[in-house]
């Protein structure tokens, strides 16, 4: 790993205090001011600064928060970077042709392009959070439970697609503050909190389905893992995949590994969702995944159910807040998601 872990914080569903709530300010066509939108109502004014470092921006100059209310507007002026279109004439500069409409391009950038849009927004929440939170699954995960309780080494194969590679992390594309993606944050906070040594094998590729995972599974079987993650679901969903297909493609690299290493317990990773603007947004296949994850349950297999968690945070923000390339990656605070999600699982 070229990138060290940032610290391990309380997840989202349970902090007293949100230090990197991700802000994405779009003038919205025929609107006075630029804005967007807390997860939680803070009880104070927030403290804002860019997501990839600098100075703090100043309230009352930069934005303006109105107490008792999540929306953050920006004053006339004001430093904080923002967009007046999202959607965007065909040739525009960060750009990628693939809109719903057909007619307009999405704003799109790899590396750190989105880092430097973003904005963070550090606050003590007057409000609990209401929607999904993740529970523990004990009888999924006995074996590795039981090494990690008594320090024994445990080791972590991942196979998925780009997100499971860590992409558009910050750590990953070079800029502040140097997060890791998800699948390092997870075996960070598996060590913090069980303190014996975990160590990740990361097999993941760009661009790769489900389909595709079933080929890898001789090298994942010898890589003799302790804990097996399975992380596909965004491409499959860009294609279309029925839903059956998906389930079958799981389900077979869960057995390959149970029958070459029946002792691995296995976790099925639920996928995030992508931009509702982009033209292979699949809304309807995202939980269907999900719940085919879910009848895989069993002694051995636990599932990660990142798309509920997801869903819920994009229902009270927007896309772009929690967008690492505008498209289908998440920025640092998704990946912090992704990992809390699989972290619950161990609780």
């Amino acid at each position: 790993m070229k990138n060290p872990p940032a610290a391990i914080t309380a997840p989202v569903w349970s902090t007293v205090r949100s230090d990197a709530d991700p802000l994405f300010f779009v003038q919205a066509e025929g609107a006075p001011h630029a804005s967007a939108r807390l997860l939680f109502v803070p009880k104070a004014a927030p403290r804002l600064s860019q997501a990839s470092g600098g100075a703090p921006f100043e309230a009352g100059r930069d934005f303006k928060w109105i107490a008792g209310g999540r929306e953050i507007v920006l004053l006339p002026g004001s430093r904080i970077p923002h967009r007046t279109q999202v959607l965007l004439p065909p040739g525009s500069p960060d750009s990628i042709g693939a809109s719903q409409d057909g007619k307009h391009h999405l704003l799109f950038g790899e590396g750190r392009f989105f880092h430097d849009q973003q904005v963070v927004a550090a606050y003590e929440p007057a409000e609990t959070w209401t929607g999904p939170v993740p529970v523990a699954d004990p009888a999924g995960l006995a074996r590795v439970r039981a090494r990690l309780r008594a320090r024994q080494p445990v080791k972590i194969v991942m196979l998925g697609d780009s997100i499971s590679t860590g992409l558009n992390a910050s750590g990953v594309v070079g800029a502040p503050p140097g997060q890791a993606g998800y699948p390092d944050l997870m075996a960070a906070g598996l060590r913090a909190r069980f303190g014996g040594p975990v160590t990740l094998t990361n097999l993941s590729v760009s661009g790769t389905n489900a389909g595709w995972g079933i080929a890898q599974m001789p090298a994942a079987v010898a890589e003799a893992p302790d804990l097996f993650l399975i992380a596909f679901g965004m491409n499959d969903a860009s294609s279309r995949c029925p839903t059956a297909e998906y389930r079958e493609n799981i389900r077979q690299m869960a057995a390959a590994m149970r029958a070459a290493r029946p002792e691995c317990d296995t976790v099925g990773v639920a996928t995030m969702t992508a931009n509702p603007d982009w033209n292979c947004y699949a809304p309807e296949l995202y939980p269907a995944y999900r719940d085919a994850l879910l009848t895989l349950r069993a002694p051995g297999f636990a599932v990660a159910d990142v798309t509920s968690v997801w869903s819920f945070v994009v229902g009270r923000k927007k896309f772009l807040d929690l967008a690492g390339n505008g498209v289908n990656h998440p920025n640092d605070f998704g990946h912090r998601l992704y990992a809390d999600v699989v972290l619950a699982l161990f609780r």
